[in-house]
């Protein structure tokens, strides 16, 4: 397929255009930070709809349209910024590229969603865990609101047009190489974690899950959690819960590290599977 990619030179964006070109597609990536020179990376403000519209008609006399966006530009976590903008640059970005996919006719969008409309930071406990995509969906920040509006959009364009597949890819906290060089602090101190109910997902498995969402033949708007399959702490689940969080159901099924975020629907409807863990990077 030829794939434009949004948000290219990304932590996530930089991967997952490897993964997906080791895969035999063509990319193109589109970032707001490029150059003419030196790298293969088309400048594009996905805030400006314009901007969006010529891009996905085609970077040059002889490309084709596109068969699929990876959309993962925008401001990447709550505190990044304000939050007028992380607000503003989010939603707007997101519609300009669901828009114009519809308008051109690109039959495929995947985008980056969020774990963090599924309650975080969690002052209040989850109704249940692990959390799966039945969890009522409780934006707490600006940010949060954002992708949970992005998702509201993604659920009316697949309507408006059903040709149209969108799938929202609910990502928890991304780490790359890097990051974890972090994890004996945050593995000393539990409750510092305890925001996103320790959950994770490395890079590369991130990327594989683009791949995955964009290979697979789903109609409609579908939305998944992507985490790791275990937490970050080399503990039980179940201890950390009761510890943390005691009093919330938990599923019988739970035993030892396993993730408190469920990407088992993702496993059925675009066969991912988290491969990597935080052990194997440390």
């Amino acid at each position: 397929m030829r794939i434009a990619v949004t948000g290219s030179n990304g932590k996530l964006g930089r991967v997952a255009v490897a993964a997906l070109r080791r895969a035999g597609h063509r990319v193109t990536g589109f970032d707001i930070m490029s150059s003419v020179y030196g790298d293969d990376t088309v400048r594009l403000d996905c805030a400006d709809f314009g901007a969006v519209m010529g891009a996905l008609s085609g970077v040059d006399t002889a490309a084709r349209r596109f068969d699929a966006v990876l959309h993962l530009a925008g401001i990447p976590k709550p505190g990044a910024t304000s939050d007028e903008e992380a607000f503003r640059v989010n939603v707007l970005g997101t519609y300009n590229v669901f828009s114009a996919a519809a308008r051109l006719g690109i039959g495929r969008v995947v985008w980056a969603s969020s774990e963090t409309i599924l309650g975080l930071p969690f002052a209040d406990p989850p109704q249940f865990a692990p959390i799966d995509e039945t969890h009522p969906l409780l934006p707490n920040w600006s940010y949060a609101l954002g992708k949970r509006l992005g998702e509201a959009m993604a659920e009316e364009f697949a309507r408006w047009h059903p040709a149209m597949a969108i799938l929202s890819l609910r990502f928890s906290n991304v780490y790359k190489a890097e990051d974890y060089a972090a994890l004996p602090q945050i593995q000393a101190d539990p409750a510092s974690r305890k925001w996103n109910l320790w959950s994770y997902i490395d890079v590369e498995d991130a990327a594989e899950a683009c791949c995955c969402a964009l290979d697979a033949s789903t109609t409609g708007h579908e939305a998944m959690i992507i985490a790791a399959a275990d937490n970050l702490m080399g503990r039980a689940s179940r201890e950390l819960m009761e510890a943390h969080f005691p009093g919330v159901p938990l599923a019988e099924t739970l035993a030892g590290e396993a993730s408190l975020l469920s990407s088992a629907r993702a496993g059925e409807v675009i066969g991912f599977a988290p491969k990597v863990s935080w052990r194997e990077r440390v």
